[in-house]
């Protein structure tokens, strides 16, 4: 009797740690996005004036030079080195901020959790967020807002868009909406 008693206990506390294997929630989320570097493949960032400026005192791109309506400064080594893989855009039509392109490993910080969302697919959540990604120099110890898509468009002022999928028994974040 002792060890049928035992026995069920024993499967009842297996189902109950299955299940909590498998719970998707805000402290997961963060964890699961926060705790490792996570690739990012040509996202867009924006970037203060100030940041800017210290770019430029810090020899990571040049001085911005008008180029039609907007500006460009130019990437030196040492911002590519950083994680940056397109010029810094200044005045673009329809950008408040200035913004790059960022592409590499990066630890991110989620600054807001927005929404989350079933699917698409069984096993598959999508969660609405502000994201930011660390680079390590002084220029940048706010971390860098990465800007959301609309239509096609990055924007400053969509959240971004995570596809987190479950396997192996664990939730991982599987990539950025494009």
């Amino acid at each position: 009797m002792m060890h049928r008693m035992a026995g069920i206990v024993l499967v009842v506390l297996c189902l109950v740690c299955a299940g909590c294997h498998g719970e998707f929630d805000e402290t997961k989320m963060r964890l699961t996005t926060e705790q490792v570097p996570i690739h990012l493949d040509s996202e867009q960032v924006t970037l203060t004036e100030v940041q800017v400026s210290c770019g430029v005192d810090k020899d990571l791109w040049d001085a911005p030079v008008r180029v039609s309506v907007r500006s460009v400064a130019r990437l030196h080594q040492e911002a590519r080195d950083l994680g940056f893989s397109d010029d810094v855009q200044i005045g673009e039509p329809g950008y408040l901020l200035p913004y790059a392109q960022v592409r590499g490993d990066f630890m991110l910080r989620v600054e807001n959790l927005l929404d989350t969302k079933d699917g698409p697919g069984d096993g598959v959540k999508t969660v609405s967020a502000q994201v930011r990604a660390k680079i390590n120099n002084d220029c940048f110890m706010g971390d860098l807002p990465i800007m959301g898509i609309r239509k096609g468009q990055f924007n400053p002022n969509i959240p971004v868009a995570l596809i987190f999928v479950f396997e192996s028994g664990d939730w991982k974040l599987d990539h950025f909406v494009h």
